[in-house]
């Protein structure tokens, strides 16, 4: 009985493993001036695979399942585009709007009024408390000796989805549709050292960019559910009829 035991655990470990490996996404980031490898390096410790690019075409994009872009050095809004509208996941960051003008599919949040390095912590308001991109985010309340970067006055473009404000009406979680795949801007600093790039060691912070290279909190395919739920019921089924005879 045992061996049986251990074998049918065995194969029920593996199928989750499996719904495991399904989570992770692979995450491009485009690197340059004070590039900083805090974000990678939690991206990696939560099980995501990360490749760091200085400079792309839209071939080479193509294989990722998301691109986040903070536009310090170098931007090709036509690759972007292309890689995007094939199904891609686009996750720009302050200086990609503040350094370059986004083409239009491109633009969610708008240049802004000033770039803030690090500025006292201002405080949240969730505008879609529902949207997938907050799934296990907790906003702290203002202050705490926080600091953050973004860009001030910044507002959403027209046909955004808006998902949170910085709490003093600047924008800061939106995202748009474009073909296949989706843009999101997130106006906070999280990459380049120049700025409150520390800020990604937040729970909150964390959650926030996992659920945007995620596409939010990932469920296991249904073919891979119904492999657990069958490994489950099959163990526990032979189990009892063990001990019945």
């Amino acid at each position: 009985m045992g061996g049986k035991v251990w074998a049918g655990l065995g194969a029920f470990v593996a199928v989750c493993l499996v719904a495991a490996s399904a989570q992770a996404a692979s995450v491009a980031i485009v690197q340059g001036d004070w590039w900083t490898p805090d974000l990678q390096n939690v991206l990696v410790a939560n099980g995501q695979t990360v490749t760091l690019i200085p400079n792309y075409t839209a071939a080479s994009l193509a294989p990722f399942d998301a691109v986040i872009h903070y536009g310090n050095s170098y931007v090709d809004m036509a690759a972007l585009e292309t890689y995007v509208q094939g199904g891609g996941r686009l996750i720009e960051t302050p200086w990609f709007w503040w350094n370059f003008a986004p083409t239009a599919p491109l633009q969610v949040i708008t240049h802004g009024s000033a770039a803030q390095h690090a500025v006292p912590y201002p405080g949240v308001t969730v505008l879609d408390a529902s949207d997938p991109l907050l799934d296990g985010v907790s906003f702290p309340a203002a202050g705490g000796g926080l600091s953050i970067g973004r860009t001030l006055n910044s507002a959403f473009v027209a046909g955004v989805t808006q998902v949170a404000d910085w709490a003093d009406g600047t924008a800061m979680i939106g995202y748009r549709s474009l073909g296949a795949g989706e843009v999101v801007g997130i106006n906070m600093h999280v990459i380049t050292s120049d700025t409150a790039y520390w800020t990604i060691h937040e729970p909150w912070a964390t959650q926030l960019f996992l659920n945007a290279v995620q596409a939010g909190p990932v469920v296991p395919e249904p073919l891979t559910l119904l492999g657990l739920l069958l490994g489950a019921g099959g163990l526990v089924g032979y189990v009892r009829k063990r001990r019945a005879a």
